[in-house]
């Protein structure tokens, strides 16, 4: 399942590069490499998130530890490693799944609002400030539709929106 969701986000994402090189071609010369190596940085963390977005639906992760900001009343659940060998955790266990991606989104949560910030102090064009504003808000509603979906135990019209908010988070980094 999630190998065939990261492979199908890879291509949407490179077909999305390419339009978007055709129909806006870069113009002028501006040192671009300090925020363009934060921006492939954030991607990359975006399509790790939906990666394990993706292990938390196939292993139904989502519908234990229903509760937000802790699960089951501690930050690191009872269960996490337990299986073996221990790699087998980073896909197949419940506990693990779950906190792992938690944890992404944690580090989304840090890492767009930093990117964002400094993206401001650069010469933006006005679609790309407008992009870039939508990419923390989009970020902060696909939290709300995260945490949504957890506490209130998967139900399929949420889940759906969480899906699609991390491919439009994607779109937008």
């Amino acid at each position: 399942l999630t190998a065939h969701l990261g492979l199908a986000i890879a291509i949407y994402g490179y077909v999305l590069w390419l339009a978007l090189g055709l129909l806006y071609p870069a113009q002028g010369k501006v040192e671009w490499a300090p925020l363009r190596r934060f921006g492939i940085a954030v991607t990359a963390l975006v399509f790790f998130m939906a990666l394990s977005g993706g292990f938390v639906a196939g292993t139904k992760a989502g519908y234990a530890f229903n509760t937000f900001p802790l699960m089951n009343g501690r930050f690191v659940p009872e269960g996490m490693f337990g299986m073996a060998p221990w790699w087998v955790n980073l896909f197949e266990n419940i506990a693990t799944v779950q906190f792992g991606h938690r944890l992404v989104a944690y580090a989304l949560l840090a890492a767009i609002p930093a990117f964002w910030w400094r993206a401001r102090r650069f010469d933006l064009a006005p679609r790309a400030r407008a992009l870039l504003h939508a990419l923390l808000a989009v970020l902060l509603l696909q939290v709300a539709l995260g945490i949504a979906t957890l506490i209130y135990i998967v139900p399929v019209a949420l889940g759906a929106a969480h899906q699609a908010g991390a491919l439009l988070l994607f779109s937008l980094a």
